[in-house]
């Protein structure tokens, strides 16, 4: 029997193998000589109790490899399972199994996979902790699946606190400062996103101005001409969020860099429409639009001058 398996994970591919009763051989994109190799283990009777081949990441195999293994995976005297991250190659070999990680939009998916793979390894933790690490591992499930192990061995009920402490930030420093300067209007802004959308996917700092806004929104509601450091750690506190972002926010000078105050750059009627905005464009997203087309569309609006 072929099992081809559209799978992008090391974790999902491994807990799929767990449920495989018979030995595993495997022929990886490197293994030398695949072609004898799995001539081999296709026509031989084994000594030994049935054993299971598996084909992994084929679409890196060599053109040749591939034609062989389409022609002859069929006529195998033993179960093949065949593993690629291309559906369309897949397809040829029979009905896929899908174990591909959710699409990037659908948030509600990617807390599902948490919610597996705590249960893997006993732990509970509540929604603010699973969408933490979701943000920290920029929609990466072998990182997700590294971290909670690690947190697992510490408490199997970690706090907050404790999964900031244990939990890295896997994506770059650097969407920090395009944060702040898509809300000082900068339109250098958009040549930073450019840059990030390299290295993560549009949603990840989507989400991150969209938590922002709600935070500027907050702040309006109690807005003042200057800020002490008083004043930046009060709100700090009130609102539960690290005393550096509220005085980059406010403009406060820390470690001698001049930052502006972005409250007086903003009013409630333009983070509403901002927040509109955001619900449209994760809408789009949603139904199929370019994810990176539509965030720099939004990014170049509001560092243009929003409404």
């Amino acid at each position: 029997m072929i099992r081809p398996i559209l799978v992008d994970s090391e974790w999902k591919l491994k807990n799929f193998l767990k449920k495989v009763k018979n030995d595993i051989l495997s022929v990886f994109p490197d293994t030398e000589s695949k072609i004898n190799r799995m001539r081999l283990e296709f026509f031989s009777d084994t000594l030994f109790g049935e054993h299971t081949i598996l084909l992994k990441s084929v679409e890196k195999w060599e053109k040749e490899d591939k034609n062989w293994l389409l022609k002859n995976a069929p006529l195998s005297k033993h179960d093949v399972i065949i593993t690629s991250n291309d559906l369309d190659l897949l397809k040829k070999f029979g009905d896929v199994e899908d174990l591909s990680c959710p699409k990037q939009w659908d948030l509600k998916g990617w807390i599902e996979e948490i919610n597996d793979i705590c249960e893997v390894f006993g732990v509970k933790m509540d929604e603010t902790e699973k969408e933490l690490i979701l943000n920290r591992t920029g929609m990466k499930i072998d990182l997700m699946a590294m971290e909670i192990e690690k947190i697992s061995v510490v408490s199997k009920n970690p706090s907050l606190e404790e999964v900031k402490m244990f939990v890295p930030i896997y994506s770059t420093p650097a969407i920090f400062d395009f944060y702040r300067l898509f809300f000082e209007k900068d339109s250098s802004a958009l040549d930073m996103l450019k840059d990030l959308l390299e290295d993560v996917h549009p949603l990840i700092p989507l989400r991150g101005l969209e938590k922002t806004s709600i935070l500027v929104g907050q702040m309006l509601s109690n807005e003042k001409s200057d800020y002490s450091w008083d004043d930046v750690k009060n709100i700090s506190k009130a609102l539960s969020v690290p005393t550096p972002q509220i005085a980059d926010l406010v403009g406060f000078s820390l470690g001698g860099k001049k930052r502006k105050n972005v409250l007086k750059l903003w009013k409630y009627e333009e983070i509403n429409l901002l927040m509109e905005d955001f619900q449209d464009v994760e809408m789009k997203i949603k139904n199929g639009a370019d994810p990176i087309f539509t965030t720099l569309e939004l990014t170049f609006k509001w560092t243009k001058g929003g409404i």
